[in-house]
């Protein structure tokens, strides 16, 4: 006594409502690495486009506050 093509339709439709097929759920997982996998690039992109912007800040700082004490200086030495 074997197992007959409606005994696995029958299971099919049982666990179909609680239970994802294997290659269901390999093809989910690929989706969502995929995802990361993209996420990941973006947020390399996101640090070194910040690392510019902190060095441009720093730049900015330092030639106002460069002309900041020279200005002092000048009052000063007048």
């Amino acid at each position: 006594m074997g197992i007959s093509h409606e005994d696995v339709q029958e299971l099919k439709e049982v666990f179909d409502d609680r239970y994802v097929l294997k290659g269901d759920c390999d093809n989910t997982q690929s989706k969502i690495n995929s995802s990361f996998a993209k996420d990941d690039k973006r947020i390399e992109i996101i640090q070194h486009d910040f690392s510019v912007i902190k060095k441009l800040v720093g730049i900015v700082a330092t030639a106002s506050i460069g002309s900041l004490i020279t200005a002092l200086f000048e009052l000063i030495l007048r």
